[in-house]
């Protein structure tokens, strides 16, 4: 899933039990409701991590 509003996707895959990846470009996640399962820099990161991760 890639998505363009941080806050509603982050939301969204929390609520169907999805892990999820923020990319942060050097910004802070502020949302206390839901948190990414990861965070990565830019989305060559995201997508290394995701590759990386073993489920």
């Amino acid at each position: 899933m890639i998505g363009d509003s941080p806050h509603a996707d982050i939301a969204g895959a929390a609520a169907i039990g999805a892990r999820s990846v923020w990319v942060s470009a050097g910004r802070s996640w502020t949302d206390t409701r839901h948190r990414p399962t990861r965070t990565a820099h830019d989305a060559a990161s995201a997508i290394e991590s995701v590759l990386r991760s073993p489920t």
